[in-house]
């Protein structure tokens, strides 16, 4: 089955989201952890394994400062 592509105006989070879950449903034989397939889906957004560290640090400092 062909990888998703990012749909025309969606949010990178939105296609990451989508992304994933479709992985999951299709190709969990293929992929069975799933930092793989988030690893394939940020790839697939065009975003390198650095830019990824970041955004996720960043993730998770607003979750603390929500906690």
């Amino acid at each position: 089955m062909p990888m998703p592509k990012a749909k025309k105006g969606e949010s990178k989070q939105g296609f990451i989201s989508r992304c994933i879950a479709r992985l999951t449903k299709d190709e969990r034989d293929k992929f069975p952890a799933r930092e793989q397939r988030a690893a394939i889906c940020y790839s697939e957004w065009g975003e390198t394994p650095e830019e990824r560290k970041k955004y996720d640090a960043a993730r998770k400092r607003k979750r603390e400062k929500m906690h």
